[in-house]
Order: C-alpha cells, then sequence, then structure tokens
C-alpha cells in the first residue's frame, strides 16, 4: 500500500471562506500523519475505510438478532440502515450546494497520506464522517452496549479523514453533526413503522425477511395494572396481661354504743291460754 506523502498546489476551486482556523489544524494534523511511522500510516488509511464496513457487519448482526423480538425493535434494528443511508443522502446534498474543494488539493505544502480525491468529489461535508456518525447514534439507539463502542468508533473515523489529509476538520466535525442528528430520528421512526411491521410479519415474505417476532411461549404477559397493590393486613393490637388486683380486706364496722335509757332486755311472750267457749252458745 503506497503511503508516501503527496505534495498538492494550489489550485483556481480554492474556497476562500474556509476558516483559517480549520486550514491551520488541517496542516498541523495532517503533516503529522504524514510525518508518522510507516506502519501508523498504512493502519489509518486501513482504518478509514474499513471502519465504514465494520458498521454494515453489526446492522446485518442486529437485523439478526431482532428476528424473535418484538416490532419495534425489529423496526429500529431495520432502520440503522436506513437512517445511514438518509444521512449520506443529506451530505451528498449539502455537498452538491457548497463545492468546496479538498484541503489536499487547494492547502500550498499540505501532506497526506491518502490519494487526493478527483475534482468534483467535493470536501465539505465529510461522507466518510456523516456516515460513521449516524452509524454509531443508530447502533446506541438499537443496542446500547453496543453503541458506546460505535461512538468511539466513529469519532475515530472522522478524526482519521483529517489525518491521512483529505479532509478539513471542520468537514468532519459538520459530518459528525449531520449524521448523529438524522440518525437521533431512529426511535421516533420505529414506532411509526412498528405495525407496518407486525402487518409485515403476517406474510410469508416478511417472516423471511424481518422473522417470525417472539414466540408465544416466550411472550411477556402484561398483568393489569393495579392502583394499590398493598396488601393491607388487619391490626394486631398487642395483648396485655390481665392485671391482677389484690382483694380489700372486709371492713371491720364497730358495735353501735346502746342508747342513753339503757337497753330494754327483749320482751318474751308466753303461751296464750286456750279459749273457753260459753256453754250458751
Amino acid at each position: 500500500m503506497p503511503t508516501s506523502p503527496v505534495h498538492p498546489t494550489s489550485s483556481p476551486g480554492a474556497n476562500p471562506y474556509v476558516p483559517d482556523l480549520s486550514t491551520d489544524w488541517y496542516r498541523g494534523i495532517a503533516g503529522a500523519g504524514a510525518a508518522s511511522p510507516e506502519w501508523l500510516r498504512a493502519f489509518s488509511e486501513f482504518f478509514t475505510e474499513a471502519a465504514i464496513i465494520g458498521f454494515l457487519a453489526a446492522f446485518a448482526a442486529l437485523i439478526w438478532l431482532a428476528r424473535r423480538r418484538d416490532h419495534r425493535a425489529a423496526a429500529g434494528a431495520a432502520l440503522t440502515v436506513g437512517v445511514t443511508a438518509l444521512a449520506y443522502v443529506v451530505s451528498e446534498v449539502v455537498k452538491s450546494f457548497v463545492q468546496e474543494d479538498r484541503p489536499c488539493r487547494v492547502v500550498a505544502h499540505a501532506q497526506a497520506i491518502a490519494t487526493c480525491p478527483e475534482f468534483g468529489d467535493w470536501s465539505f461535508p465529510s461522507n466518510h464522517s456523516t456516515i460513521a456518525a449516524a452509524s454509531a447514534v443508530a447502533i446506541f439507539c438499537v443496542r446500547p452496549a453496543w453503541g458506546r463502542i460505535a461512538l468511539v468508533v466513529g469519532v475515530l473515523t472522522g478524526l482519521s479523514r483529517v489525518f491521512v489529509g483529505v479532509h478539513y476538520p471542520h468537514d468532519v466535525l459538520v459530518g459528525l453533526l449531520l449524521g448523529g442528528l438524522v440518525a437521533a430520528l431512529l426511535p421516533w421512526l420505529a414506532g411509526l413503522l412498528s405495525p407496518v411491521v407486525a402487518g409485515a410479519r403476517r406474510t410469508s415474505i416478511g417472516v423471511l425477511a424481518l422473522g417470525p417476532g417472539p414466540d408465544d411461549e416466550d411472550a411477556t404477559v402484561q398483568l393489569p395494572v393495579v392502583e394499590d397493590a398493598t396488601v393491607r393486613l388487619p391490626a394486631v393490637r398487642e395483648s396485655r396481661p390481665p392485671v391482677m388486683r389484690e382483694p380489700r380486706p372486709p371492713v371491720m364496722r364497730e358495735p353501735r354504743p346502746p342508747a342513753a335509757g339503757g337497753s330494754r332486755p327483749p320482751a318474751t311472750r308466753g303461751p296464750r291460754p286456750p279459749a273457753v267457749r260459753d256453754p250458751r252458745r
């Protein structure tokens, strides 16, 4: 793989509105790349293209894994390709309006690792950066665990375009923002296309393309939501031991004193004499 630096010459297609700061950064980063060891130059030129192929492989894996998932997940996996393609189309439209020439062609005394693209292959924004950012954000929306790694790879892909000398830093920055914003629409689009996936899975072609969806046995049963699911038990009062009261002692009443006149002895009555009836009667 040729890795000799390229020394471009100035051309009439130079864009005077390119920020001087971006041009200075390009000279520094691309110059460092051209002066790097041969193995690093070879790897950076390989990585800047291989990263895009890696994203496409991740899309295929996500679509395959979503064959047994619900309709929204299957729609999201399929849309990883759709939103990335949409971001690329938007980038190409912007390129056709701006028509910024490549820095490896217009920056004097610039050095580049990669071969400078032909005239008419405009620089702003960076297509590689747009595709890398859109792919990374789309993967993050579908599977965040993979997306964290994809985001790092996406940023490195954009930076590598400056390192190999074919883009300004502002081309890469705008490309990353553009791709990320377009791919951020994926969750919303997945919700809209979920009924379409459900209908497609009822056909043989849809099952072949998107998978049959989750099995009935493995499907999650949605239970009704209960506002207050707390089980309230009756309050249990704490039993107290009975209070043992001591018996009261009997009240001893003193006898009443006798009256002033002395006490009379009780009157004793003898038996009555038998009644004598008058014989005249």
